[in-house]
């Protein structure tokens, strides 16, 4: 669904389709509201942004629109994420080494991700993310799964039932909003282990390295 399509469905719901005290700029910044909430602890939006590494560059720019990384690959091969107190055993307590080579390990701090050895050639480094969603505008392409944007128009209700005093729709808004949040939780668990059994996997067929699993 398109942006004007969700909020013509929540004002044909409200009874609100030429309604001026409702602006189509305020149902907009709604939508965008309720994709927050949606994302916020559900990893609903899925992303992956690529660079090229510079030789002797250590550190690289986070994803702007990222809430947290999956996975960082350098050149295929996926670097395992470590702290800095490793990267003390790694370094010898000399975090400034210039020393170069491919890289292996990753730490972040301040939203920059530093790459151990700094890369001593040119390669591709790929950052798999879960993103918040961008401000939502008329013509944007909605970034959720689809099968929650008849959903928002939920949020979208309860707010315009609070905003005219109706409060007692707001509360059965807001308690169906809650109702589908539980429900977009479950669905990004099961979504995450879809074509594959729940298990638990043995450490001991996992690849590893001096400092631990990769």
């Amino acid at each position: 669904m398109t942006p004007t399509q969700i909020e013509t469905m929540a004002r044909n719901k409200y009874n609100a389709v030429s309604d001026s005290f409702f602006s189509t700029a305020e149902i907009l910044d709604l939508m965008y509201q309720a994709c927050i909430e949606l994302t916020r602890e559900n990893n609903l939006i899925e992303g992956l942004y690529s660079t090229s590494t510079i030789v002797g560059t250590q550190a690289y720019s986070y994803p702007t629109t990222a809430i947290s990384i999956k996975r960082i690959t350098y050149e295929g091969q996926k670097l395992k994420q470590y702290t800095m107190r490793e990267d003390d055993s790694v370094t010898g307590l000399n975090q400034a080494t210039t020393s170069q080579g491919t890289p292996v390990y990753y730490f972040m701090w301040n939203k920059v991700i530093y790459l151990r050895p700094i890369p001593s050639a040119i390669g591709t480094l790929n950052i798999y993310t879960y993103n918040e969603p961008q401000v939502i505008l008329s013509t944007s392409t909605l970034e959720i799964p689809t099968h929650f944007h008849a959903d928002l128009t939920t949020y979208i209700l309860a707010s315009m039932a609070a905003k005219d005093s109706n409060f007692s729709a707001a509360d059965r808004y807001d308690k169906k909003w809650k109702e589908i949040l539980l429900s977009a939780k479950k669905w990004a668990r099961l979504n995450k282990r879809s074509d594959s059994f729940t298990n638990v996997q043995d450490e001991d067929i996992l690849s590893g390295g001096f400092l631990g699993l990769v």
